[in-house]
């Protein structure tokens, strides 16, 4: 499994970093030349992820989810370490 390096990328489970997530994922998976091809004049990030969501093709959706549960992952083995100590 790839492990990026660098910072982490943002969790869609998290508001604070939610618009980021939509922003990130949409240009990770989604086709664009130019950012008007990401989302509509006006549209925010979240809701042109959302339509997104609609309409990509089902390995894009179990990517997603893998990237996510790769956070939840780390969540519990902070647990798991903290319980240990």
């Amino acid at each position: 499994v790839p492990v990026p390096i660098g910072p982490a990328f943002p969790r869609r489970d998290r508001s604070l970093q939610h618009a980021k997530y939509c922003r990130l994922m949409l240009i990770l998976f989604k086709p664009w030349r130019v950012v008007g091809d990401l989302r509509d004049a006006g549209e925010t990030w979240i809701t042109a992820f959302n339509k997104f969501g609609t309409v990509c093709a089902e390995p894009t959706k179990c990517i997603l989810d893998n990237m996510q549960v790769m956070h939840e992952c780390k969540d519990a083995k902070d647990v798991e370490d903290n319980r240990r100590r």
